[in-house]
């Protein structure tokens, strides 16, 4: 009798005797006697709750020796979130640790010298919704950027004019304008009123393609080449060569010409966002323009002189056409004014210029842009 009961002390010496809902307690560690079914955050041992029904076992959660996450039974439950890893934890090869992957917190966005800029369009673009009218959100957008400095009698007869109750609409709103910002590439100051002009003006009436012209490069690019031209003829006694003005004068930061750096980034944003915004109704000028200034920059020439010039040939043709009469009066009539406006009014005109002149000039502007093309791919491959 005495061996009998000396086999059962040494048979349950490691196992406590319990009940459901009672502690349990096993070599493996404590626990909760319960059904193994719901033994989903730690792994079960079998005889330690001997009163139950055999559904019904010690339930013990443990952390991995190294507490680098739970003890599981990875027969029965999942690792959802992480990973299993072996020899952490008591009990069988079923039983491993669960070790959950830290999740990376979010940081917080870094303020950008543009984010007032793009609030602002964003506040101006609720308010054109709140408006209503005829015209597109985005249009009304544009309109009162260009408001102050291009709307008189020569843009409303290229583009048209702006709605005057919008504007009055934005000034009862306490919006206060913004009229420059710091462009995030060239660290220049961007002027709001031409790149909301130029964009309208892309907006309205697109982009001619091939060696055409049309009001829209006029807003923009094409404009700024007519009275660079003006400036070059004013100059032409000190530089005869158009085209090494072009590359001396042209579309730097150093020079204060009518084709600046900063004309050709603004002509070049005005392009980009206002052919996606005449494409898509649905875009915002606001997030379009904060996908420019976030980081679309790095291809910006890339994207503009593709997609209008093609090829250094083409810029080339196109230049020179952009100086030449075409079918449109009112960009002729215009082409003369704005070369006038800077050369003189016994200015030479593009027409009188010889062939070899003119592609010496036009292979300038080709070359200066693309060379500004080049920079961009090589600062950011």
């Amino acid at each position: 009798m005495l061996v009998e009961y000396l086999t059962l002390v040494s048979l349950f010496a490691g196992v406590s005797i319990a009940k459901i809902g009672d502690v349990c307690r096993a070599p493996q560690g404590s626990g909760t006697c319960k059904s193994e079914s719901s033994c989903t955050t730690g792994f079960t041992i079998i005889d330690a709750c001997p009163n139950d029904p055999a559904s019904v076992k010690c339930c013990i959660q443990a952390s991995c020796k190294d507490n680098s996450g739970q003890c599981l039974d990875k027969s029965r439950v999942s690792c959802t979130g992480g990973t299993w890893k072996a020899d952490l934890c008591p009990g069988g090869n079923n039983v491993q640790c669960c070790q959950k992957t830290t999740p990376t917190p979010p940081v917080a966005p870094v303020p950008q010298p543009t984010d007032p800029f793009i609030a602002y369009l964003r506040r101006l673009h609720d308010l054109a919704k709140q408006y209503g009218g005829d015209r597109p959100a985005n249009q009304l957008v544009m309109e009162w950027l260009r408001h102050e400095d291009y709307d008189d009698a020569r843009w409303t007869t290229l583009i048209g004019g702006i709605d005057d109750g919008f504007t009055e609409h934005v000034k009862k709103a306490g919006v206060t304008p913004i009229k420059e910002f710091k462009d995030p590439e060239y660290s220049i100051d961007i002027k709001v009123s031409h790149l909301g002009a130029c964009m309208n003006g892309i907006f309205l009436k697109g982009s001619a393609s091939g060696t055409d012209q049309n009001e829209g490069d006029v807003t923009g690019w094409g404009g700024d080449w007519m009275t660079f031209y003006g400036e070059w003829r004013r100059d032409s006694d000190d530089q005869p060569k158009g085209g090494k003005y072009c590359l001396d004068h042209m579309c730097n930061d150093v020079d204060d010409t009518t084709f600046k750096l900063r004309d050709l980034v603004e002509d070049a944003d005005c392009y980009n966002v206002g052919l996606r915004l005449r494409a898509n109704p649905n875009l915002n000028i606001a997030d379009e323009m904060g996908k420019v200034l976030s980081g679309g920059y790095k291809s910006r020439m890339q994207s503009f002189v593709g997609g209008r010039f093609k090829d250094r040939a083409n810029a080339q043709a196109v230049a020179k056409s952009m100086l030449l009469p075409g079918n449109n009066v009112i960009i002729n009539a215009g082409r003369i004014a704005l070369i006038q406006q800077k050369g003189g009014f016994f200015v030479k005109l593009p027409l009188w210029l010889s062939d070899e002149d003119m592609d010496d000039l036009t292979k300038g502007f080709a070359d200066r842009l693309f060379r500004i093309v080049e920079l961009e791919k090589v600062a950011y491959p």
